[in-house]
């Protein structure tokens, strides 16, 4: 038996074995839908656990009695304000042990529902903890001013790296987040998107923005309220700075967690070791054991704070048109507003959340420009689209052009090879070459036998050719594409069809030797 056969029959006993397994499962599900119509639509487990139910009551000690049962009912009874008539007459047939069990828990339930939340103070210490973002930063600054609105950075300590530690410093030296993100969307957006090195150039974005809007009057505030993170790369581990000597000092160490190579610029040496991005090793930094509050931009994440709306994470490397970077700076006001109503501060009944970034549609005209947020992205998507938005009659022209060139293109070689003196050509060439790799030749012989060879293929790839274009199928179908071409150039809202516009030879062979044919002849 050749291998052929061996595969075959391998390949049949692979799709009988297949077969066999799902009939098997519908089997089982058509069982287990029939079982549960006969039982009154009740899963197995549910069935098992009223047989035991059933089978406790017939084994019930006789010194229960009608009385002890009922006193034991009124009691549950008197908890609950409501009065399940149901539930009575179920719990008549229960042991009081089970029945006390159960009262305990509904007492539990109904206290859980009676009594609040319970508020949080302002005087209570809170850990913040911002994680790295990009140019998603505008998220956080949001947050902070929300946090700054509700006076919760008064007694709160926080911990950030990359773009999280420009949030809480901004935040500590009591910055306008709403001058910064003007800078932010107004300066440093328009620059990103103004050349090819535009992105790269956050350094220096990131420089200005810190020495135009950070208060370094106030930095004393920074001390033991701001730890800052970033990477060693000399010592391959995460360093945290909570104690900045002066203003110089404080902007080199944000700098080094801002560190995003190469967006940032290349790493550094500072305090005596090169250093590079906080979010490296430590892209959500945590106080040791403390319950620290997170906030990340990222939708995907498990953070405390994060955006109630699906965000692009590639908007971290690349911004967005300023109207989204506008919504973000909305959004992260809002997700934060909306999080010191959860966590019920003082004070947070009366918070108003505004619905501006809830609301944001952001204009998109496609799916794709939504998911990808770039719009020069679904521009480009757009205009292929439109390049390609052809009548159906068009489309099925092009598409039969292309199959008929294939075609060609195979006849042509088919034809080719069917001439021995190609063989031998080929042959004779592959011979030669074998011969110049192995050094065995001498160079005029060498290039005077390619050179005839070579032109022997060509003459023959050229005889085949003309053959073809010769071939009375050829003419055909070359003159039933052109009929096409006219009908459609001339009739461009007729019928789709072309059956009309072509003889009956040049139906049959179009028929006979084109799929894209056979298909429009059916849907189209």
């Amino acid at each position: 038996m050749g291998q052929s056969e061996k595969g075959g029959i391998f390949t049949f006993a692979f799709v009988d074995k297949f077969k066999a397994k799902h009939h098997e499962r519908r089997a089982r599900r058509r069982e287990a839908k029939l079982l549960r119509q006969s039982m009154g639509r009740r899963s197995l487990f549910q069935r098992d656990h009223d047989e035991r139910s059933k089978h406790e009551h017939q084994e019930k000690p006789p010194h229960w009695n009608r009385h002890s049962l009922q006193h034991e009912s009124q009691r549950r009874r008197s908890i609950s304000k409501t009065h399940d008539t149901s539930l009575h007459r179920h719990t008549l047939h229960e042991h009081p042990g089970a029945a006390s069990i159960k009262a305990d828990a509904f007492s539990r339930l109904a206290t859980a529902h009676a009594t609040p939340k319970p508020k949080r103070s302002l005087d209570e210490t809170l850990h913040f903890s911002f994680s790295g973002g990009g140019w998603l930063m505008v998220y956080m600054y949001g947050v902070c001013k929300a946090l700054q609105e509700q006076k919760l950075e008064e007694n709160s300590k926080f911990i950030g790296t990359s773009a999280g530690c420009l949030s809480i410093v901004s935040l500590v030296l009591g910055s306008d987040f709403d001058e910064i993100c003007d800078s932010v969307i107004n300066s440093y957006v328009p620059a990103a998107h103004g050349s090819w090195k535009g992105p790269f150039n956050m350094r220096e974005y990131l420089v200005d923005a810190i020495t135009r809007h950070a208060n370094t009057d106030n930095i004393h505030k920074l001390e033991g309220k701001v730890t800052v993170v970033y990477t060693s790369l000399s010592a391959w581990a995460s360093r945290r700075v909570s104690h900045f000597k002066n203003p110089v000092h404080m902007l080199h160490t944000m700098v080094a967690s801002c560190c995003a190579t190469p967006l940032v610029g290349m790493p550094f040496e500072h305090e005596g070791e090169y250093v590079i991005d906080g979010g490296l090793l430590d892209n959500q930094p945590l106080f040791e054991g403390i319950p620290t509050i997170t906030v990340s931009p990222n939708v995907f994440s498990g953070a405390d704070i994060r955006p109630s709306r699906y965000v692009p994470a590639w908007w971290s490397m690349y911004p967005p048109s300023q109207r989204d970077m506008q919504w973000l700076y909305d959004l992260g006001y809002e997700d934060a507003l909306s999080w010191c109503i959860r966590e019920g501060f003082p004070g947070s009944e009366d918070i108003v959340v505004p619905t501006k970034g809830a609301n944001y549609d952001g204009q998109w005209k496609t799916v794709i420009g939504q998911v990808v947020g770039y719009r020069w992205v679904e521009d480009t998507v757009l205009a292929a689209v439109g390049l390609l938005h052809l009548s159906k009659k068009t489309t099925t022209y092009n598409f039969l052009r292309v199959e008929m060139m294939i075609w060609k293109l195979v006849a042509v070689v088919a034809a080719a090879l069917d001439r021995v003196s190609l063989f031998w050509a080929i042959l004779a060439s592959g011979t030669l070459l074998a011969l110049v790799m192995l050094d065995q030749h001498h160079t005029f012989e060498f290039m005077l036998v390619l050179a005839a060879h070579t032109c022997v293929g060509l003459m023959k790839c050229k005889n085949a050719y003309t053959h073809v274009n010769s071939s009375e199928q050829w003419r055909v179908l070359q003159a039933s594409v052109m009929a096409m071409e006219k009908h459609s150039g001339a009739n461009e809202h007729a019928h789709p069809t072309y059956e009309h516009a072509l003889t009956r030879e040049q139906h049959d062979v179009l028929v006979e030797s084109s799929f894209i044919y056979r298909m429009s002849s059916s849907f189209v």
